[in-house]
């Protein structure tokens, strides 16, 4: 056998390696990919006590899969422009921007405690859809290809998220005398609340009509207000959000960039309530066993 065929099992093996190589450095150098934890799939660990009573495990702060615990990242809205644009909210021009997924934090908060925003995902911010990248720019047909200060966001490029206050994260469903230790029957009444505002919002197919269709968000939006505080915000939110965008009713792509607010709104706040839902049952669950080993011992 030649030294050639000798060796080719191991040159095999060394181009594999490259291209495996070359691919994660691909996929390291390509657009930054936010990953939110599935809500479906929280967990959140209880352990029974000297008496049997379940009690919440501390929560271990899992690394954030998204920044692998740095708290920064690429920045998501200005990375597909040129190195030269710095015209950015999110980032000013810098070009790494404090990671949406985790907050900043470099770790998974406590799902008991708090949630990613429903209203900017994390980013603190609402983006202007108007003017292209969110650069507070736009270059009217007819106008000398000159940029001008975009009308909607007053060259803004958008405003702070006011579901949050630019703080990233929101407050989980306000219950007594908390979600943490809530009965059975108060944690049912929250849990149906949750599932009636998703189910609602899931629904909604935004009519043709601009206008028609803010409305009909909205209101939709709104569902739930008892239990969760950011819905009790988010009607109004939006309304200024969407007013912001009127200002651009005059250009080409108005309707277009109506429609990715409205959907942004609706799949922020599906994303909210599913962990709502989520969290909502696991308590719900701790506290049904609780209850009935209480009275099951009562009984004796």
């Amino acid at each position: 056998m030649s030294i050639a065929q000798r060796l080719r099992p191991f040159l095999h093996v060394l181009v594999f390696a490259l291209l495996g190589a070359a691919a994660g450095a691909q996929k390291k150098d390509g657009p930054v990919e936010i990953r939110y934890p599935v809500p479906e799939r929280i967990e959140r660990a209880a352990k029974a006590d000297d008496k049997g009573l379940l009690q919440w495990e501390e929560w271990k702060e899992p690394q954030c899969q998204t920044c692998t615990g740095t708290g920064k990242t690429k920045c998501a809205t200005c990375e597909r422009y040129p190195d030269e644009w710095t015209n950015c909210i999110e980032c000013k021009g810098t070009k790494e921007a404090t990671c949406r997924a985790c907050g900043g934090l470099g770790h998974q908060p406590d799902p008991l405690d708090k949630v990613i925003c429903p209203g900017c995902r994390g980013s603190a911010y609402l983006a202007c859809t108007i003017c292209p990248g969110s650069s507070g720019l736009i270059t009217p047909q007819g106008g000398g290809g000159r940029p001008q200060k975009c009308p909607a966001c007053r060259g803004d490029a958008g405003a702070k998220c006011s579901i949050c206050n630019g703080t990233r994260f929101v407050e989980m469903a306000t219950l007594k005398p908390s979600l943490r230790e809530a009965n059975a029957a108060t944690l049912a009444k929250a849990l149906a609340a949750a599932n009636q505002a998703l189910n609602a919002l899931t629904a909604f197919h935004p009519p043709a009509d601009v206008r028609k269709a803010n409305k009909e968000l909205a209101k939709v939006l709104g569902g739930g207000q008892a239990f969760f505080p950011p819905m009790k915000r988010a009607p109004k939110a939006f309304e200024d959000h969407m007013a912001r965008i009127a200002g651009g009713a005059n250009y080409q792509h108005y309707e277009e960039a109506a429609g990715q607010v409205q959907s942004a709104w609706k799949s922020g706040f599906e994303y909210y309530l599913k962990h709502q839902k989520r969290m909502l049952e696991l308590a719900h669950k701790r506290a049904e066993a609780n209850e009935k080993l209480l009275a099951d011992t009562k009984g004796k």
